[in-house]
């Protein structure tokens, strides 16, 4: 029996449950990072916050029992018990140290081996974090991650409880990331992760982390679920989920806390600078910004660490709705408008396209409309679908004259039937050109957007037009247009239609004193 179930989908980004022996879990879900050395927030906290999930590092803890005396003697040292959590555990093996340090003094044999022992639920096998490094030292790295994931099969048993995970290696050089990963599909792992995002995610470069996912999500198995390290803020969740990242880790929500910074759905504010919360967690509730100011240093950080996850929880848990109601495109959009770097991340999921587009529905359960707001909106995968559909494969009826007008409406267009020999072809910004026939047909009923229109949006209307004039003439179809003053739209693509030379007639030329919006 499979171990992910997938519920739902729209772009790439699914709705799934990770079955475990400790429990079910739904994804896109985050595991907060636990130090077993150092809990500056309590596992109680974390667990009311609403996570019944953490991941910790098996390393650390492998070096503890042996300090103890219980790393010799296999499952005297039982994970959930040392923790206090009955939750689900996921076990790092111990490679974060090694990107940290360089080495670590453990084997894959004997960590693979303690990662059974204690009862991990997940667990990763001992791999060579990539980094932001040299070429020729990515290229080691993947290799040897790779024949460490061979050897591994050789003492873990794939089917059995727990979950083994195989990291994708290759950082920035996007050739290598697809290499690994086309190498790493073809071993028998149940999961799969994205590995050495930290240096880059420390820098908000999310859109070399989302090539890095793009490329791997490309070739690995679509029904396996893939984690993403070192990822936890709310800024990068929408983007991974929309090319397909399920788990994520992180333990930024206490190094924030150290550093007296406050996470927002928006990025990160020193707490010095608030005067207000713009929060409504039980700590933004309960306190006010200059109240912990003026706590004890180790009161403030747990309280501190503690709103960091309810804003993590909350942020996916809108990716989840908005994969639900079929919005994802439009609060990745939402989300890229925040920063520079997030308006980066857009540009760069766009080139995975035909990934997000295989994967997404034509539409939702009661047909919810497209909102479309910029020219972003123009590359959500329903709109695109459709746009192409219209300039590659529609044709109009024969022996009747094709009349370009446009779209009297903004929020979007009713069946219309065809009378005489006039065939109506609207355009319309955003969704481009819409079929008389086609009216009703989703989405071109069940769109919105607002007046005036960007240039941008306007010029790629002027585009797409452009190119049906060259097609109808490639095919034959008589054409002529019109056009009103009364839109700025309407009257650019009707001075592009005259300049092409397409007869076209001014539907308010009779009104004196009109001019553009």
């Amino acid at each position: 029996m499979s171990r992910f179930r997938i519920r739902d989908f729209e772009l790439a980004g699914r709705i799934g449950v990770l079955r475990t022996r400790s429990g079910s879990l739904e994804t896109p879900a985050f595991f907060p990072v636990v130090d077993p050395a150092r809990q500056e927030i309590t596992i109680d906290d974390i667990k009311e916050v609403g996570f019944k999930q953490i991941i910790t590092n098996a390393y650390l803890l492998y070096k503890r029992a042996l300090k103890s005396g219980d790393g010799s003697v296999p499952g005297k040292l039982d994970v959930h018990r040392f923790l206090g959590f009955d939750g689900i555990i996921m076990t790092d093996s111990g490679a974060y140290q090694l990107l940290e340090y360089g080495n670590i003094d453990v084997d894959q044999n004997t960590i693979i081996n303690f990662e059974k022992a204690i009862g991990s639920d997940v667990a990763v096998i001992l791999d060579h974090p990539t980094g932001d490094v040299s070429r020729r030292e990515a290229e080691a790295s993947v290799v040897e991650t790779l024949r460490n994931a061979q050897e591994a099969l050789k003492i873990i048993d794939v089917n059995d409880d727990t979950i083994w995970v195989l990291p994708i290696q290759g950082g920035k050089y996007l050739d290598l990331v697809r290499r690994s990963a086309l190498e790493s599909s073809k071993l028998a792992y149940p999961m799969y992760s994205i590995g050495s995002p930290t240096a880059f995610m420390e820098v908000y470069r999310y859109d070399i982390v989302l090539k890095m996912i793009g490329t791997a999500k490309e070739v690995l198995p679509p029904e396996r679920p893939v984690h993403l390290f070192g990822a936890g803020h709310p800024l990068i969740f929408p983007f991974a989920v929309a090319l397909g990242v399920d788990t994520f880790d992180s333990a930024s929500y206490i190094l924030y806390a150290r550093d007296d910074r406050y996470m927002t759905d928006y990025g990160t504010v020193k707490l010095q600078d608030l005067q207000y919360f713009p929060c409504s967690c039980p700590v933004c509730r309960k306190y006010t910004p200059r109240d912990l100011m003026e706590m004890p240093p180790e009161q403030r950080r747990r309280l501190l660490a503690i709103h960091n996850l309810y804003v993590i929880k909350r942020s996916l848990e809108r990716v989840k709705q908005a994969i639900a109601e079929g919005r994802l495109w439009e609060l990745v959009v939402e989300v890229s408008r925040y920063r520079a770097e997030t308006a980066r991340a857009l540009r760069a999921i766009s080139r995975y396209y035909k990934l997000m587009d295989s994967f997404t529905p034509s539409s939702k359960g009661g047909l919810r409309g497209v909102r479309l707001v910029s020219i972003e909106s123009t590359w959500n995968p329903r709109v695109m679908r459709y746009r192409s559909w219209v300039l590659t494969s529609y044709e109009p009826p024969k022996d009747m004259i094709n009349v370009l007008t446009p779209l009297p409406t903004s929020r979007g267009c009713q069946e219309v039937s065809i009378k005489g020999s006039r065939h109506v072809i609207y355009y319309v910004p955003y969704l481009g050109l819409i079929p008389s026939e086609a009216c009703g047909l989703y989405p071109t009923a069940q769109f919105t957007y607002a007046e005036p229109v960007d240039d941008a949006v306007i010029r790629d209307l002027i585009n797409v037009v452009r190119t049906f004039v060259a097609r109808s003439r490639e095919r034959g179809w008589p054409l002529t247009a019109e056009a009103s003053r009364r839109k700025r739209w309407s009257m650019e693509v009707g001075l592009e239609l005259s300049r092409l030379g397409v007869d076209t007639s001014w539907l308010d030329e009779r009104v004196h004193g009109t001019r553009a919006d």
